[in-house]
């Protein structure tokens, strides 16, 4: 498994820019055409499941907003509308993504680790207040 997955990561990586999310979809529905209509639902069932819980744990920490794009992309794997859609959001992101790479790699090595120290810690807590506020 673990071995197809990283497979799997490959192919995605080596594909073009642009064109990733719908080739893996059409490599899912190459390698699915013999699975049942149920199994494609249950995907789909999970990704939404692991978006919206992602989405309703977002303020606490942890990975919140990296496991919406894992939701997303378990979608994208088996409907084509949210393929196209992730295709265009990774050209639109493209190019901030870059710059704001270059802004942190531009920053000293002190400032990277105090904002790397202080952001988590704030998530905490704020994420703490919000917990404690509901109860």
């Amino acid at each position: 498994m673990i071995g197809r997955m990283r497979d799997g990561w490959r192919q995605f990586t080596a594909s073009k820019p642009g064109q990733r999310f719908r080739a893996r979809y059409r490599r899912n529905q190459r390698s699915d055409q013999g699975s049942s209509a149920l199994r494609k639902a249950l995907v789909i069932v999970g990704g939404i499941v692991i978006v919206i819980t992602s989405l309703l744990l977002a303020p606490l920490p942890g990975p919140g907003w990296g496991t919406v794009l894992v939701g997303l992309v378990i979608i994208a794997g088996e409907i084509l509308i949210f393929a196209r859609l992730l295709d265009r959001a990774e050209m639109k992101l493209r190019g901030p993504a870059q710059r704001a790479k270059i802004a942190w790699m531009n920053l000293p090595a002190a400032v990277r680790l105090s904002i790397g120290t202080v952001v988590p810690v704030c998530g905490a807590v704020l994420g703490l207040w919000a917990l404690l506020s509901i109860l």
